[in-house]
């Protein structure tokens, strides 16, 4: 008797594995999008399929800072879940300085990617 077996089902392709510096980049990035927070810098720490990461940020003044640091973990810990199947263990917010109202940009974030204008007469008068 002659036949065909049914193929056996192959267990779909494992992701690729993030690695430690992409999943901080992505944790940077949404960090960035949260309303007063500029110049995240993360660090993650990918254990299997579990990770850690520590943001240090700058908050604009006058922020209601737990708050914000709230809305920073919910939005890192949602953003890394969606994009690498990874589960967020923790998000630790430290903000490391206060931008004060009028004050310079501090990176390219705060120009929309654009280089800082050069102060006008008047603005260098006052200084």
């Amino acid at each position: 008797m002659t036949g065909t077996l049914p193929r056996r089902a192959t267990a779909p392709p494992a992701p690729a594995p993030w690695s430690e510096e992409r999943t901080a980049m992505l944790a940077e990035e949404a960090a960035r999008r949260t309303p007063a927070v500029t110049d995240p810098v993360a660090t993650a720490r990918v254990d299997g399929a579990a990770v850690r990461v520590d943001l240090d940020l700058v908050v604009d003044h006058g922020a209601p800072l737990t708050a914000v640091a709230e809305a920073v973990r919910r939005r890192v810990a949602a953003r890394i879940e969606a994009h690498t199947g990874l589960t967020v263990e923790s998000v630790t917010v430290t903000v490391v300085d206060l931008r004060l109202p009028g004050a310079a940009p501090t990176g390219p974030e705060d120009t929309g990617g654009h280089p800082a204008a050069a102060p006008s007469a008047d603005e260098r008068e006052a200084t």
